[in-house]
């Protein structure tokens, strides 16, 4: 007697590998898109940051100084190359206490999680980006 054997269609397993790599595919996708706010934001916040401690080694008076570094640190977030809808900033300066001593420039950022309900994930904290940036001692020294 001849026992027949029959072979098994490998198309449902083929259907399921496609299924399931479509949806890896589309989660992976997801996150990356998810990743485009935060980059965005630190981007803005590295150069708000420069911009802050650039105005803040550059000036004679610290008080101005911290000033005119915090001005500029809020034109550059505010500015329409940024695309930054929706992130929250905070921008906090410490003046240099006097000629050639170091003053600081801290952006802090909170960007939206995209895709939250989809991806499952937790809003993101705060994010920093500071400077240190010590004054140049021949303009500190104008009176």
């Amino acid at each position: 007697m001849k026992i027949v054997h029959r072979r098994r269609s490998e198309r449902g397993q083929a259907l399921a590998e496609t299924a399931l790599f479509a949806l890896l595919a589309v989660l992976m996708a997801f996150g990356l898109l998810a990743w485009i706010p935060t980059h965005r934001a630190r981007t803005a916040a590295t150069a708000a940051v420069y911009a802050c401690s650039q105005f803040l080694s550059q000036s004679p008076d610290p008080s101005r100084a911290q000033r005119n570094a915090v001005n500029v640190a809020w034109r550059t977030l505010d500015a329409d190359w940024s695309a930054t809808a929706g992130v929250q900033y905070r921008v906090q300066v410490s003046a240099p206490g006097g000629p050639g001593l170091p003053g600081r420039c801290l952006v802090s950022f909170q960007a939206p999680t995209l895709f939250n309900g989809l991806l499952g994930l937790n809003e993101g904290g705060w994010n920093n980006e500071w400077f240190l940036s010590r004054s140049e001692t021949w303009k500190a020294r104008w009176r």
